[in-house]
């Protein structure tokens, strides 16, 4: 029976050049697409057709839409770093406070890691860091646990929105180190798509046996979901296969 697609699939990464990585699941599919690119050299005589004609480079290029993110996904398939599970660095947006006798000390002080700025809440006016001695309208930064804030006696009672980062021991952290050019992350890709026409499924599967990634995009944007890029390009695996196209057609 005639065999359609329909949809965007299932498509999965996995990690090849070291062992022991979970398979990433590229979730909430937006699209895919393959590209299949071949040079084709031409011989022409004296007419205007060629005569003869052969076959260069042939590359398979793809990209996907998905919005599922994970670290491990994230750099298995294109970062190739350190992965710290069960650490992260968190980041207030904007945390109320009140000052009180010349001091606020932030609701996760323990781990503070850095300021980034505070700010009344009635007004929106940003005070100015200090090293000493702060006035009206500045403020001592901590520099860690506690993570207390000193400000002048004159700014108590004052609300504030204070802005900074702090550790939690969970979720994943992923360290970006400037590595060397040359090596990246080898990863395998399959894909599948269903489709049932009349009571009958159809089956369509694509693996690639080693692809790398030249381009990961994230764009945020108000009001709408980040619907990650990923583009990854084929080569040949250590055996000089690529890999399989499987239709049940």
């Amino acid at each position: 029976m005639t065999q359609f697609a329909f949809g965007s699939g299932t498509l999965i990464g996995k990690r090849t050049d070291v062992t022991g990585q979970p398979p990433a699941l590229l979730g909430t599919l937006q699209d895919v697409s393959l590209d299949f690119d071949r040079k084709v050299e031409t011989l022409l005589g004296q007419y205007a057709t060629a005569v003869a004609a052969g076959g260069g480079e042939f590359k398979i290029t793809g990209k996907a839409k998905f919005a599922r993110l994970q670290a491990a996904q994230i750099n298995n398939l294109f970062l190739g770093q350190t992965l710290t599970a069960g650490s992260m660095v968190e980041m207030t947006t904007g945390e109320t406070d009140t000052v009180s006798s010349g001091a606020v000390t932030v609701t996760n002080g323990s781990s503070f890691v850095e300021d980034f700025g505070v700010f009344y809440a009635s007004t929106g006016a940003q005070l100015a860091p200090v090293a000493a001695s702060p006035a009206q309208g500045q403020y001592i930064a901590p520099s860690g646990s506690p993570g207390t804030y000193t400000f002048n006696a004159a700014d108590d009672g004052a609300a504030v929105l204070i802005y900074y980062s702090y550790t939690i021991a969970s979720g994943n952290k992923i360290s970006l180190a400037n590595q060397l050019t040359g090596p990246l992350p080898m990863f395998e890709v399959s894909l599948k798509e269903t489709f049932n026409y009349y009571g009958t499924s159809k089956d369509l599967v694509i693996k690639l046996n080693a692809c790398v990634s030249p381009k990961l995009s994230l764009p945020f944007s108000n009001q709408k979901f980040t619907v990650a890029e990923f583009d990854f390009q084929a080569i040949a695996d250590a055996s000089n296969n690529i890999g399989t196209i499987s239709l049940s057609e």
